[in-house]
């Protein structure tokens, strides 16, 4: 009766490598807090952590449907997490390395939100 097809979307190659790519570190990220790696820096910190990664997986959706929101969301919460860790002391220089997909987001915002 209804013939309700998923709209295809045209998404870079490299937007698919980053978001894959955080999509497996998100889930590391959550193995190591069932695991209590986290745990040393408090059981507050866990929680905000575990928080912030179920929101980036949620941007990482926008992001994966070629949405603005996508992207937006995703660095506002890069920069809360490099704060929160830095707040914590639990920062370390290799965290800078998620910057790095905004940098391959923004390359492509143009191609964001278009439908095609």
């Amino acid at each position: 009766m209804y013939d309700n097809k998923p709209v295809p979307v045209n998404r870079p190659f490299l937007v698919s490598v980053a978001c894959t790519m955080l999509f497996i570190a998100g889930l590391i990220s959550i193995v190591f807090a069932f695991f209590g790696v986290y745990a040393t820096n408090g059981v507050l910190y866990s929680a905000i952590h575990m928080l912030l990664t179920i929101t980036v997986f949620a941007a990482l959706s926008g992001v994966w449907q070629m949405e603005r929101w996508g992207i937006l969301l995703f660095t506002v919460m890069m920069f809360v997490k490099i704060g929160l860790d830095v707040f914590y002391h639990a920062f370390s220089l290799w965290e800078l390395l998620l910057l790095l997909p905004i940098v391959v987001f923004v390359i492509y915002f143009k191609e964001f939100g278009v439908s095609k």
